[in-house]
């Protein structure tokens, strides 16, 4: 941190801080990740100007990356889902629901052959 009054007012207020290696994105890969997922899901939030408004909108963006958007890391489900314990339920739920339909397609085709010569 080259800023001695941002050093300064962080050890005044007993702020740990961490930086990764300058041009060394890996060092802090998970909010790297986070950036470009909201940068990419949300790219109208670089336009905004208003405090107020971004407030609103990275409130809606918070709620929407928990709870909505499913997430390949933690084998598509929510975070809350995860968090609160459906995660190893609904993805028993999905592969059981994968099996299923496979079967049936296997079926439905094995039974609906057209003859060809």
């Amino acid at each position: 941190m080259t800023s001695g009054s941002t050093r300064e007012f962080m050890a005044l207020h007993a702020i740990a801080t961490h930086y990764g290696r300058p041009g060394t994105p890996t060092d802090q890969a998970h909010i790297e990740s986070l950036f470009g997922h909201v940068k990419y899901d949300w790219p109208h939030l670089c336009a905004l100007t208003d405090p107020g408004d971004l407030a609103r909108e990275l409130d809606y963006v918070r709620e929407q990356y928990n709870t909505v958007r499913l997430h390949a890391g933690i084998g598509y489900v929510t975070p809350a889902d995860e968090h609160e314990g459906r995660g190893p339920q609904i993805r028993s739920d999905r592969r059981n629901g994968l099996r299923k339909a496979r079967a049936a397609r296997i079926a439905y085709h094995s039974a609906n052959r057209s003859q060809q010569p």
